[in-house]
């Protein structure tokens, strides 16, 4: 089969492998009509040569009537960009350099790649978002090697051995063995989710104070919570102890502060309501007392606890500690 292909083809083949990686499960049918094959020799010879040269693993079933697309083997697709595609794509690599400060090199380096393939102007956009726009959010500094290695636990469902080193009680490195879940951003660092063969309850381990990680051969030991959603469980928190939201918080919120609070989504259960001169109610269910009562102590004197007790108790604490 000639390896020269016309540029119509070649703009077929990339609709075609398109389609197949969109549609998990496409009929011939519908393939001739999106694709508008007015052939079935021609829709042959182009699958042939994806196989052949591209190793594209497409197989028919007959029983079902469709087109299953396993492996996108080498074939490298071809797609048009928007210029708020482009914009998407360069805020994300700035946001992973900033995130992951250990890629910033491999983002710089995708962003060459991408750029090469683009038309001049829709690259000129990109580069002018990466000059104007930065992220100034804090980030804690963490072992890239630890970092990949848990990543690589949560894919492959593996145990790991962990040297903790936690800022509460006596400060001492210990070793937890548990099974990784997944890992997510709250509050200027990345955490660990996972459960413990030891305990009925699942952990939070922040990833900048893991001193140590081990790739076990045994896989999970324990299974997440039915029904649990990573996502949901990162939300939970106030700032970065996640959990079962268990203690119902209301604060009275003043001008000016009233206003900037409004803007931000600080809870997933929060409620507002305004109240008289320019005041807001905010109510929420927590997991953590403690990081709230750090919130309102961060913007004193314009937030003023009405329930509950306990979160006042601890608010009057942390203030005659002050003293």
């Amino acid at each position: 089969m000639p390896k020269d292909l016309s540029s119509v083809r070649i703009a077929r083949l990339n609709k075609l492998v398109q389609e197949l990686r969109l549609h998990p499960r496409i009929s011939k049918e519908e393939l001739f009509a999106r694709l508008e094959y007015g052939c079935e020799r021609t829709f042959e010879r182009d699958l042939t040569y994806l196989r052949e040269e591209h190793a594209l693993d497409v197989v028919y079933d007959r029983s079902a009537k469709h087109y299953r697309l396993y492996d996108s083997g080498r074939y490298l697709l071809r797609f048009d960009l928007s210029a708020r595609e482009v914009t998407a794509l360069v805020a994300g690599l700035g946001m992973a350099a900033h995130f992951l400060p250990h890629l910033g090199g491999d983002s710089e380096r995708l962003w060459k790649k991408i750029d090469a393939l683009l038309p001049r102007n829709l690259s000129e956009q990109g580069e002018a978002l990466g000059r104007c726009a930065v992220v100034a959010l804090p980030v804690s500094a963490m072992d890239p090697h630890v970092f990949e290695e848990l990543l690589r636990a949560v894919r492959e469902r593996k145990n790991v051995r962990i040297v903790y080193l936690s800022p509460w009680g006596d400060g001492a490195e210990r070793e937890h063995e548990l099974a990784p879940w997944g890992v997510f951003f709250r509050a200027h660092a990345w955490y660990l989710w996972g459960g413990s063969p030891r305990f009925s309850t699942f952990s939070t381990y922040r990833i900048s104070r893991i001193r140590a990680v081990e790739l076990l051969q045994e896989p999970w030991s324990v299974e997440p919570p039915e029904g649990a959603c990573l996502a949901q469980y990162a939300a939970s928190a106030w700032y970065g102890l996640p959990g079962e939201s268990k203690h119902t918080v209301r604060l009275r919120i003043d001008p000016p502060l009233a206003s900037v609070v409004a803007e931000t989504v600080w809870h997933p259960t929060q409620k507002l309501s305004e109240g008289e001169n320019g005041s807001l109610f905010l109510s929420a269910c927590v997991p953590d007392l403690d990081e709230v009562a750090r919130w309102v102590l961060a913007s004193a004197p314009h937030v003023h606890v009405l329930e509950p007790e306990e979160l006042a108790r601890i608010l009057k604490e942390k203030t005659e500690s002050f003293q």
